[in-house]
């Protein structure tokens, strides 16, 4: 399972979950399974085969009704691709081996690959987001084009905990946010 540095379309585990190793190197351990958890429902979210049923099985179209924005077949990744990627991910001694397969890769390919697939990560407080009092959630519009692709709740940040910061990604593509807050004892 953890012995190609690169899944099927030359993507890597982390590229396909839409994550880098960097990213979760910088999160504690329970934090890191929460991200990689995170970000498995929003790839199988992504890549659902019912969103895309005008893919033929043969990469063509079944209508001219798709649009610039309906993606190529090789742009869809598939359920198995996403759930291996996980499987390797979320468990510490796979994660590991698959790390250490990247690094030993012929000219390092699986690494560059992954760094030259930089998702984009932006810093904010808390106090510069939107509140919605009635889901009780805070909220951020995302570039691409969700009014709400930042979603949270209290509950997220109790999670987060003592550490002050709370990785979130966008509901809708690959882009991250890390909210950064205090906590208030009350």
């Amino acid at each position: 399972m953890s012995s190609s540095p690169a899944a099927p379309g030359g993507h890597t585990h982390y590229t396909v979950l839409g994550l880098t190793r960097k990213l979760l190197q910088e999160q504690a351990a329970d934090q890191s399974q929460q991200v990689i958890k995170r970000a498995y429902h929003r790839a199988l979210l992504q890549n659902h085969p019912d969103k895309y049923p005008q893919l033929k099985g043969d990469g063509s179209t079944a209508s001219d009704l798709t649009s610039s924005r309906s993606p190529a077949k090789s742009d869809v990744l598939t359920i198995d691709q996403i759930s291996t990627a996980y499987k390797v991910l979320s468990n510490t001694k796979l994660k590991a081996d698959y790390d250490r397969s990247l690094d030993l890769a012929p000219n390092n390919q699986g690494l560059k690959r992954e760094e030259a697939f930089q998702t984009g990560i932006e810093n904010v407080d808390l106090d510069d987001l939107e509140f919605d009092e009635g889901q009780e959630c805070w909220y951020r519009s995302c570039r691409c084009g969700n009014s709400r692709g930042f979603l949270f709740t209290e509950g997220d940040l109790e999670e987060a905990g003592e550490n002050g910061e709370l990785l979130v990604g966008c509901q809708d593509c690959s882009l991250w946010m890390k909210v950064h807050f205090a906590i208030v004892d009350e």
